[in-house]
């Protein structure tokens, strides 16, 4: 059995296969979701699809935060080479598999975006025996807490790196759309802003961190997303956590955990 994974978020599609070991490092991607996506999305697949050997049993399997046009362009380019339509996964009130457990929170589980489900059951796995705190930069930055027993306590949502900068120069006169780069003390207007969006982010990382840190046992902090590297840098939270790890495919990697559960 072989399983394409798929995560459909906000600005682009990542892929990846996998079998009975977590995806393969070697054949995974990500798609832009940009004009032409789709006919992208075929061409990056199909050489890797071609080279499964023809009795392989190929299953499509993901979730999705993307609009209801993408996501069905995308499970239209998938069953025109997989001859299956994806299925499209939701949250769930409780995941347990493999010593991993998570239980949501949320007043209605399946409101909890199914990144940042899928996202904290990876890292859950990572961490099974500390609270963690889960951070997912992209186009929106989430900031998701669980405690030791793998209870999802709650999280917050908030404008990403780019999305914050647009967001100043679409509402003021002067301040441009360009920024520059995140310095300690910003003498320059595009240093300015760069500036003040990545501390904006740490900070709002720093505040959920220490609220979750007034426990017996130190959180892990683990953060995914394009952004994972640079905010990981920025951050003061050394005395709060038992260790910082970024790690770059989490919402895939919970995807793999829950195929391997109901496989």
């Amino acid at each position: 059995m072989k399983w394409l994974l798929l995560d459909a978020g906000n600005s682009a599609v990542k892929w990846a296969l996998a079998g009975s070991e977590r995806p393969d490092p070697s054949a995974r991607g990500a798609v832009a979701l940009e004009a032409g996506f789709a006919r992208d999305l075929t061409a990056a697949l199909e050489p890797q699809l071609a080279a499964l050997p023809t009795s392989t049993d190929l299953r499509a399997i993901g979730c999705s935060v993307a609009s209801g046009a993408v996501t069905d362009a995308i499970a239209a380019a998938v069953a025109a080479l997989t001859s299956e339509q994806p299925v499209w996964l939701q949250s769930e009130a409780r995941f347990e598999f493999g010593g991993v457990t998570l239980v949501n929170g949320y007043r209605e589980p399946r409101q909890l975006g199914p990144d940042r489900w899928f996202a904290m059951i990876a890292a859950r796995q990572s961490f099974p025996r500390n609270p963690v705190v889960v951070v997912c930069a992209g186009t929106a930055l989430t900031v998701d807490s669980v405690d030791a027993s793998g209870r999802f306590l709650g999280g917050v949502i908030a404008p990403g790196r780019a999305l914050m900068a647009d967001s100043l120069a679409r509402g003021t006169a002067r301040l441009p759309a360009k920024t520059g780069q995140a310095v300690e003390m910003p003498d320059n207007t595009f240093d300015a802003i760069a500036t003040g969006v990545a501390d904006a982010m740490a900070g709002l990382i720093e505040r959920r961190t220490r609220a979750l840190a007034q426990g017996r046992t130190l959180p892990q902090l683990v953060l995914a997303g394009g952004g994972a590297e640079d905010l990981a840098s920025r951050l003061r939270v050394s005395d709060a956590v038992a260790g910082i790890a970024v790690e770059e495919h989490l919402v895939l990697r919970g995807l793999w955990l829950r195929v391997q559960r109901y496989r």
